[in-house]
């Protein structure tokens, strides 16, 4: 009996000595750490954004680096440091597209819209092919300037590369309400009533508001507004 005990404490020993050990996790990728990161950025995670970027090597911070870098930057509101960040990201990469459009908008944030508008025609100088929020910056720009004609074919060409997002259908609406089309701007503003809960959640809710009143007044009296306008809600906006 004892025998038989003590040959089952040598098999208990022998099987924990060769137990199986997990092997450790292969380490994570520094690309794979970068769509870690910008999935944390869409989902609105940007405390864990930041963590994730501030653990990619120095040597591959590269321009996918930097474009998640000022957008985190962009994205938590910090202007002043978003701007350095921007800028010292186009001393290294001077022809993103997609760095000199989100610097444009930082620099419309901060109500600099000359500056605002080079950046963005900047960016539609240097994409190898059209970005849609390009084109619509560029003829929010436009309508800035009172060109009518010139925001109507950027306001085309993004809507040739995707259905318009809410900031381009309230472009849209400037544009038609500056032309006088108030049947037109009806149809534009029922697409963007569709989406209310979305344009009430708008950094650009005050142009929203703005659009709202000034389609109401024409509809209610239409000899206010028997022709074009320079007027634009785009003065309350954020950019």
């Amino acid at each position: 009996m004892r025998l038989l005990l003590f040959l089952l404490y040598c098999l208990l020993c022998t099987s924990c000595a060769y137990q199986v050990v997990s092997p450790d996790p292969p380490p994570i990728s520094e690309s794979k750490k970068l769509s870690i990161v910008q999935a944390h950025l869409l989902l609105g995670q940007l405390g864990l954004a930041k963590k994730k970027l501030d653990q990619i090597d120095v040597v591959y911070r590269r321009r996918d680096y930097w474009r998640l870098l000022s957008l985190y930057w962009l994205s938590i509101e910090d202007y002043n440091k978003a701007l350095l960040v921007h800028e010292k990201a186009l001393q290294k990469f001077p022809y993103d597209d997609f760095i000199w459009n989100n610097y444009g908008v930082l620099l419309g944030l901060k109500k600099h819209w000359d500056e605002a508008c080079e950046a963005f025609e900047k960016a539609g100088e240097k994409g190898l092919s059209k970005r849609q929020s390009v084109q619509i910056n560029l003829s929010r720009c436009a309508i800035r300037q009172n060109q009518v004609n010139l925001a109507g074919i950027y306001l085309k060409q993004a809507k040739e590369i995707a259905d318009l997002p809410l900031i381009g259908l309230m472009t849209e609406l400037n544009l038609v309400l500056i032309q006088g089309s108030n049947d037109k701007a009806r149809l534009i503003f029922n697409n963007i009533q569709a989406d209310k809960e979305t344009a009430r959640g708008s950094v650009h809710f005050d142009e929203y508001n703005c659009l709202s009143r000034h389609l109401i007044a024409r509809e209610t009296d239409p000899t206010l507004y028997s022709s074009a306008s320079n007027f634009t809600c785009l003065n309350g906006s954020r950019y």
